[in-house]
């Protein structure tokens, strides 16, 4: 690097006095301007350091060049700061960066960089020169009067995570799952997490506040069609009438109006529920109330799963006032024994007024993708996907249970076992089927283990990332 051995302000001074000595009349008059600031920056090619496995499962490393120029940096005039918002991939090495700055009125880029002393160490921004970058540093423009000069604090960002990986942690053992059947987990907005399974006769309600508390029982075994909407959970009870919940603690009956009433509850929109009537058909509740009537139903009937119920609801990004809500789950196993494929309906919601009604739909596609019969099937939605996981299900090509997490990114159209998403190698649920999942506002998932009690939680680094601001209009 080339460093300032003399003031470059007296070389500014000496030229602006050589330039006034001119007595040429054609001599063009020279304006040197005190302010300045830095008007754009970009990196130069990085090396990354990237992790490979063998053949034979050993890891091994090998460098591979990025184009720094591909990520935007910003510059905050008011608090003189220069980053970029969207980090440099894990492995990049920050300590070997090149760069260059464009600055406004022609103004000189100095590193201020500290000596050991901690005293100014004055060197031009080349961009043939590599800075560390493993600490911010100092970028200084000295405006071309050499009179006045800003300093910024240049900080370039790189994931210390891949952003592609899950860190799983146990959360602890608790062994009243382990006597459950039929469970299912719930996020309920601005109240955590709640845990519901059978219990001989009675349905239980556990919540998590750091540590697990019963909440409640109730009468009957109607965990399986328990349901979440906003801030409440929603049940029918064995004599037809149905209850509601902010915590899983305290239990409210509710009104049930309408032609027609539901047996059993199946899924839930963000304005709808929906349920199963006595003689089979689909219906759903008022947005407003519950008033219950008959809702759009499919062709086939007898493909309305019954078992395993798990639903999700996604805005529609054409329609604001519009919804896709997402029914999964399985078939009755003794009447329909030949089953392996899972049960996936879906239907459009519309809440304007004068809307039409929508049917159910059967994602049966023939696309070889579709999301296998998995006992005790567990669905939950991350994000704008789709989570599905399962013990061993029918058929000879069923996977080994909890082997994988199976992803949709359509709706439940097409289904993968994801390398993205995956359960951790020491998870395990034993020999039992009985395991239930949720994701929270933070985007962690849980797991919770009816075959061991153990309660899994993970998140994918990249969505537990915050959005910087990335705009500045003032």
């Amino acid at each position: 690097m080339r460093r300032i051995f003399r003031p470059f302000v007296t070389l500014v001074a000496t030229a602006a006095l050589a330039a006034s000595c001119l007595s040429d009349d054609n001599q063009t008059e020279i304006t040197y301007y005190s302010d300045t600031a830095i008007t754009s920056f970009s990196l130069g090619t990085l090396n990354r350091t990237m992790v490979t496995t063998s053949s034979t499962g050993e890891d091994s490393t090998y460098i591979d060049e990025l184009d720094g120029s591909e990520y935007d940096f910003y510059i905050d005039q008011l608090t003189r700061q220069v980053y970029n918002p969207d980090s440099l991939p894990v492995g990049t090495d920050a300590a070997h960066v090149l760069c260059s700055a464009t600055t406004k009125n022609g103004g000189l880029a100095i590193w201020a960089f500290k000596d050991e002393a901690g005293e100014d160490s004055l060197v031009y921004l080349n961009s043939t020169d590599s800075v560390d970058f493993t600490e911010p540093q100092e970028l200084r423009v000295y405006s071309n009067s050499g009179l006045e000069y800003a300093a910024y604090t240049v900080k370039v960002n790189v994931h210390k995570e891949d952003p592609d990986s899950i860190n799983w942690q146990v959360m602890g053992t608790y062994a009243p799952f382990t006597a459950l059947a039929d469970m299912k987990a719930f996020a309920v907005d601005g109240v955590g997490l709640v845990v519901m399974g059978r219990s001989g006769s009675e349905t239980v309600a556990y919540t998590y506040d750091g540590s697990w508390t019963e909440a409640s029982r109730l009468a009957g075994s109607v965990s399986g069609s328990v349901v979440a909407r906003g801030d409440s959970l929603y049940a029918v009870m064995p004599d037809g009438s149905m209850v509601r919940s902010h915590d899983g603690a305290a239990w409210t009956q509710e009104s049930v109006a309408g032609d027609v009433k539901p047996v059993s509850l199946v899924a839930a929109g963000s304005g709808r529920l929906y349920g199963v009537a006595a003689d089979g058909r689909v219906v759903s509740s008022a947005r407003s109330g519950y008033g219950w009537s008959v809702d759009g139903q499919p062709a086939d009937m007898s493909a309305l799963p019954v078992a395993d119920l798990s639903s999700a609801a996604f805005a529609l990004a054409t329609n604001s006032e519009a919804e896709r809500v997402v029914l999964v789950g399985n078939r009755d196993r003794a009447a329909y024994p030949e089953d392996t494929l899972a049960v996936v309906w879906n239907k459009v919601e519309e809440y304007a007024e004068n809307s039409v009604t929508h049917s159910w739909m059967p994602c049966n596609e023939l696309n070889g993708h579709r999301l296998p019969n998995m006992a005790g099937l567990s669905m939950a939605a991350c994000g704008s996907r789709l989570l599905a996981i399962g013990g061993k299900g029918s058929g000879p090509d069923s996977p080994e249970a909890y082997s994988c997490v199976y992803v949709s990114e359509d709706y439940g159209l097409t289904w993968y076992a994801d390398d993205v998403f995956y359960l951790p190698d020491e998870f395990t649920n034993g020999s039992s089927t009985v395991a239930a999942m949720a994701v929270d506002g933070d985007n962690f998932i849980w797991i919770i283990c009816g075959g061991t009690g153990q309660v899994w939680r993970g998140r994918l680094n990249s969505m537990g990332w915050d959005d910087p601001q990335t705009s500045f209009t003032e």
